[in-house]
């Protein structure tokens, strides 16, 4: 069949003569330790701070040399000096959520992200990171903040993998899983035994559901860079059919095309037993093959046994072909007889080529077997026909064999 042609304090600055007399009083005391034979030399930083009082600290210089702010309640460091700048300091569950807010009304990016990773290796205890979770999560906008949410997680998992989920576990929107996930992701490197029995057992109730245990997905996809055989395995026998392992699914393959070939993937689907995991891995499958060499796809999924993952696998090759070459993907599909096999395909193409050329679509879509699919996809072609072009699509309607629901609805209207 033929088709148409597609259609950011500044630091406030001493005057040359404060240095001077600061060098001079610096100097003097330097002498009087030295003459009275003491082992102790006062520190001229800790006195340039104790003078200063409650200067403002520049943040972004001190976060560009790693060090972590003077005081995170922005007083003075008690004692001063060198060594109190560049000491870890650890804040109280009070003063790092305080301080996070702070360097979120930052303006500037490059300083605030600076300030966020000095900040985040001040925290040294449960209580500071989930103060920081808290105020982090307050009006949580994912756009804006999702990657520190990464962050924070990331460096909890580091410290205590189980606290930090312990954290988020109760929480059962997108943004708990999500958290959830990073912290898995990252303890699966470290303790592969561990993060698994954690994720098994605390998933162990929503694995029952539609949506699955969601807890395995960033785990296994981590896990299957390091353990590809491992993974597939848990996969396949470590939970239920749902939307969760199918996107485990999904990673799998990722890395099996990665790290071996599409035929190594091939020869493993092949080997899998019946049943529902090997059909959907079959059809994910299919679409990653056919978004390299549809040809080959088309080929590979011709010699599959006759199965109810085939017409999927066939539905999702004509989706990709049929956007670069409809007449190849058209021809291939029609080799095939029509039958209640061939159905979602034949209805894949038919959509995927609707806008090139309708006609052809709506002759695709009659060869649909099953009576009502076969009228609603006509109707959906004519459908879309009908608001691009009207009054061809009407005009065809009114001259062809079309059922009398489509006649009224995109037919010449009585007295039009």
């Amino acid at each position: 069949m033929q088709f148409k042609p597609a259609r950011s304090y500044p630091l406030s600055f001493m005057s040359r003569k404060s240095l001077f007399l600061q060098s001079a009083l610096s100097t003097i005391a330097l002498g009087g330790a030295f003459l009275a034979g003491r082992a102790t030399v006062s520190n001229p930083v800790g006195i340039a701070a104790a003078s200063a009082g409650n200067a403002v600290v520049n943040r972004s210089a001190n976060s560009a040399s790693g060090m972590a702010s003077p005081s995170l309640s922005g007083n003075p460091v008690p004692g001063g000096g060198a060594t109190a700048l560049s000491r870890k300091i650890s804040p109280t569950p009070e003063q790092a959520s305080g301080r996070l807010k702070t360097i979120f009304e930052n303006e500037d990016p490059v300083t605030r992200m600076s300030d966020f990773l000095a900040f985040l290796k001040t925290l040294d205890s449960n209580e500071s990171r989930a103060a920081a979770l808290g105020t982090l999560m307050e009006n949580f906008n994912p756009r804006e903040r999702a990657r520190e949410l990464n962050m924070l997680m990331s460096e909890w998992a580091g410290a205590d993998p189980v606290a930090a989920l312990a954290s988020v576990k109760d929480n059962k929107d997108w943004t708990g899983s999500m958290a959830a996930s990073t912290v898995l992701s990252k303890w699966v490197q470290s303790n592969p035994d561990a993060a698994i029995a954690w994720a098994t057992e605390n998933g162990k109730e929503a694995n029952e559901t539609e949506n699955g245990n969601f807890y395995m997905v960033g785990l296994l996809g981590t896990l299957a860079k390091t353990d590809l055989d491992r993974a597939v395995q848990l996969a396949q026998t470590g939970m239920n059919r749902s939307r969760a392992r199918g996107e485990v699914m999904d990673r799998v393959l990722d890395q099996f095309l990665v790290q071996r070939s599409p035929e190594a993937a091939q020869a493993w689907v092949g080997g899998l037993g019946q049943g529902p995991f090997k059909d959907g891995v079959i059809s994910r499958l299919a679409s990653r093959l056919a978004d390299k060499d549809a040809p080959a796809a088309a080929a590979w999924a011709t010699a599959l046994p006759d199965s109810e993952a085939k017409p999927r696998a066939m539905a999702e090759i004509v989706q990709r072909w049929s956007s670069s070459d409809p007449n190849k993907a058209g021809a291939w599909l029609n080799q095939f007889p029509a039958s209640a096999a061939t159905d979602d395909p034949r209805e894949t193409f038919a959509m995927q080529v609707q806008k090139k050329d309708p006609e052809a679509a709506i002759a695709w879509a009659g060869t649909i077997t099953d009576e009502g699919r076969r009228e609603r996809a006509t109707s959906e072609v004519v459908k879309s026909w009908a608001e691009r072009e009207p009054d061809l699509a009407r005009q065809w309607v009114d001259s062809n064999n079309v059922s009398e629901r489509i006649k009224r609805r995109y037919g010449t209207k009585p007295n039009g």
